[in-house]
């Protein structure tokens, strides 16, 4: 019979191994090692901690090398295995949340998050938030027997430290960063913090657990929410692990680039690069340089874009950080095509698809189809790029994404527009009105006047732009009166109790070049339907502006367009 002591002792120099061949950047050998310490462990009961604790291990290495359905089936394993260490559950948890949102998983992330979140609220010495004597140096290493491994692309991180891998992934480009134009191509979002050390307390695990539920917010464009749980995150990681501000304030700068905030954006997407580079963290500091390339694209500064891209690259291709890789060389990729040299752009697409597909990375491998659809569609292929449009559109519906899909319409309209053909600019309309109606309206939820212009002047306008260009060229001359009208008669709506209260985390109003917190942070709606018509017995037979396009919004995006309320047009 085989010896359990000796066996343990296998397992854990394997373990090791393994450990040291992750921190030199060998996922690959490291993940070997961790599976075959895992294989001689299993048979034995009497190692069964040691087992589930190497199979957390097994499982960030699989995630690091972007095999998320592997990294999601093996920490569901260990979840749910009897006699788990109950002080492991949030690491998992987090680790499981990174990968659920990686795959476009959102709600399952987010539940996944809420338990984190609550275990680490319980365990507070008093609830409610993280007391002043909360610890401030990292756990003790972590070994095969006491703790698991630290997250994807943190080998360069002691192990304790629960931000380890916040933020991987940098945030969709906004709204100027396109080869078609400036219509808002979605592309990849902020990946959650994925921490797989257990928190040396449970003020650093709340700590870790904000980052990543404010991510998730970001990633489901729910902007109030992002607003507020960003917000929190900051402040919280700033008194309690301020060397690791670098990580949330990667999510303030993500936040600002997708609202169309691009001053505030880049500053501090700049300070996140210096808290990366000031803490030894080259994983953040790729993901930062990534961020910063896609908003020089953005704001047309693509020969600034392609030095951080090739900067980044050099360290995420070697860390073996898939989804980072990809998105490195799909950025190369467009701004190849922005140079018209598709074929170098069709070249890195398809390099980053690889990467993607094989990661199960969902939500960006349908910002993807979006830039490949641009070059089949340059390179006159055009059904190839309508199965490619529509497949991405159909993916975001699918991920409860209405911003993204009406984007990715927004772009397919513009296609349709360049392609010359009269006879699709009936297409085009019925693509891009509805959708730049939905975008249009996204200001509205946002908290503070200014922060509403900024997405009026850099996200709705391209959109409304493309919309009475299609219109006028068609000879709608009626929608165009029409859309004039709605424009410029109608007005935001105070939202009822929309005066916020004086306590509690206010919006991100003074870190965004915004006003003070509560200074005009008034909550709005959209506005009132414009009625054309009196509706003369109350019944609601008045016409009302735009109502077919206004519904089909709605009911195609998920998004709130008008307000139920009218205003008389006369």
């Amino acid at each position: 019979m085989t010896d359990p002591f000796a066996v343990s002792v296998e397992v854990a120099e394997l373990a090791d191994a393994g450990i040291e061949e992750f921190r030199r950047g060998a996922p690959r050998a490291a993940h070997d090692l961790f599976e075959r310490a895992a294989r001689a462990a299993e048979p034995h009961p009497e190692l069964a901690g040691q087992h589930l604790q190497i199979l957390v291990n097994l499982a960030t290495a699989a995630a690091h090398l972007g095999d998320h359905p592997a990294a999601i089936a093996t920490l569901r394993r260990t979840l749910d295995a009897p006699g788990a260490d109950p002080a492991l559950r949030p690491a998992i948890l987090l680790n499981l949340s990174q990968s659920l949102l990686d795959t476009g998983a959102y709600d399952e992330a987010e539940a996944v998050l809420a338990e984190c979140h609550a275990l680490a609220t319980a365990a507070l010495p008093h609830p409610g938030a993280p007391g002043p004597d909360a610890a401030t140096g990292p756990a003790a290493p972590a070994t095969a027997a006491t703790a698991p491994l630290a997250g994807p692309g943190d080998q360069d991180i002691p192990a304790g430290d629960p931000l380890a891998a916040a933020a991987g992934s940098p945030p969709w480009p906004g709204p100027a960063a396109t080869a078609a134009g400036p219509y808002g191509i979605p592309g990849t979002g902020p990946a959650a913090p994925d921490p797989a050390d257990p928190p040396s307390d449970a003020a650093e695990l709340l700590m870790a657990c904000l980052v990543a539920l404010s991510t998730v917010a970001i990633q489901r464009e729910d902007w109030p929410r992002a607003e507020q749980l960003t917000a929190e995150a900051l402040e919280v990681v700033t008194r309690i692990r301020p060397d690791l501000v670098g990580r949330p304030l990667m999510n303030v700068a993500a936040l600002a680039l997708a609202t169309g905030r691009y001053e505030p954006a880049e500053d501090f997407a700049e300070a996140a690069l210096a808290a990366c580079e000031a803490g030894r963290e080259p994983a953040g500091a790729a993901s930062v340089r990534l961020m910063l390339a896609q908003l020089y694209t953005a704001t047309g500064r693509a020969e600034q874009a392609e030095p951080l891209l090739h900067a980044a690259l050099a360290h995420t291709g070697p860390a073996g950080l898939t989804v980072e890789t990809a998105v490195g060389w799909e950025q190369l990729g467009l701004l190849a095509a922005l140079r018209g040299e598709l074929d170098e752009a069709q070249t890195l697409y398809d390099r980053a698809r690889t990467l993607l597909r094989q990661a199960g990375a969902t939500p960006t491998e349908a910002a993807l189809a979006v830039r490949r659809a641009e070059v089949a569609h340059l390179a006159g292929r055009p059904a190839e790029a309508e199965e490619l449009l529509t497949h991405a559109a159909d993916t975001f519906a699918a991920l409860g994404l209405g911003l993204r899909r009406a984007q990715t319409h927004l772009a397919h309209a513009a296609l349709l527009e360049q392609g010359g053909d009269p006879g699709q600019l009936a297409r085009a309309l019925d693509l891009a009105v509805p959708a730049a109606l939905a975008i249009d309206a996204v200001r509205y939820g946002l908290a503070a006047g200014r922060q509403r212009d900024r997405w009026r002047r850099n996200v709705a306008e391209p959109a409304l732009q493309l919309v009475f260009r299609l219109a006028a060229r068609a000879g709608e001359a009626l929608l165009v009166a029409h859309l004039i009208e709605v424009q410029c008669a109608t007005t935001p709506i105070l939202r009822e109790n929309a005066v916020p209260r004086p306590d509690g985390p206010g919006p991100l109003g003074s870190y965004l070049d915004e006003p003070p917190p509560h200074a005009h942070a008034f909550a709005v709606a959209p506005p009132p339907r414009l009625l054309l018509t009196p509706d003369r017995d109350g019944d609601g037979d008045g016409e009302v502006a735009l109502a077919d396009r206004i519904a089909l919004a709605e009911q195609r995006y998920g998004l709130p367009v008008r307000d139920t309320r009218t205003v008389p047009s006369w």
